[in-house]
């Protein structure tokens, strides 16, 4: 039976082919980033946290960080699923606890006209973080995903979500359906969270006819 779906999808390692924030830190942070990082998947460090503390290692300016991203690229079989959902009138929403700076710029470069929350990079005496959709009742992840489900998520809708990682983990709880991957994997797993393993968004595709969802 066909439904009307709604998709929530991370974007870095999800949508783009790597994780963004984790290579722009391995390449442009002086040591002691690795440190932080363990701490923020601890849940130690909150994103805005780690994230200023990690900013502070990195001597570049945002123009120069503008032009790396611009080299970066997104799964292939993307494109393909944002117009199979177009044509499905499936929403999509990308949810990510990185720097709309990037996602933005790489939407552009591909054509793709999708919402999207994340945090955001500026300069003032060096890089900064701002985090206009924070859950000040928590603050563990700049961009709170559950708050934002809650909002888009209507009455009639089968939700879907999409991702890869730690700041989907309270996310993933809100949603029917589970689509997961890396370290997603394991947190389902051990915390009996039902999913669907995935490499590509074909194979999304594919499940949900499959289930009979499209």
């Amino acid at each position: 039976m066909d439904r009307k779906l709604i998709f929530f999808v991370d974007f870095d390692g999800t949508i783009s082919s790597e994780d963004i924030c984790y290579t722009m830190v391995k390449t442009y942070a002086r040591d002691g980033w690795e440190e932080l990082n363990e701490l923020w998947e601890k849940g130690v460090l909150s994103t805005v946290g780690v994230a200023q503390k990690t900013l502070e290692l990195m001597d570049i300016e945002l123009n120069e960080l503008e032009k790396f991203f611009n080299t970066l690229n997104i799964d292939p079989t993307f494109p393909p699923f944002v117009k199979w959902a177009n044509i499905n009138n499936f929403p999509i929403y990308i949810l990510s606890d990185g720097y709309d700076n990037y996602i933005k710029l790489i939407l552009n470069k591909n054509k793709l006209n999708i919402p999207y929350y994340a945090n955001h990079l500026y300069e003032d005496n060096g890089l900064k973080i701002k985090a206009p959709y924070l859950n000040k009742e928590c603050e563990q992840c700049g961009v709170c995903k559950t708050n934002l489900i809650k909002k888009h998520l209507h009455s009639g809708f089968t939700s879907v979500y999409i991702g890869d990682g730690y700041s989907d983990r309270c996310a993933i709880k809100n949603c029917d359906y589970v689509f997961a991957k890396k370290s997603l994997v394991d947190y389902c797993e051990n915390n009996g969270i039902e999913y669907y393993s995935y490499k590509s968004f074909d194979d999304i595709i594919f499940k949900l006819k499959q289930l009979n969802l499209s």
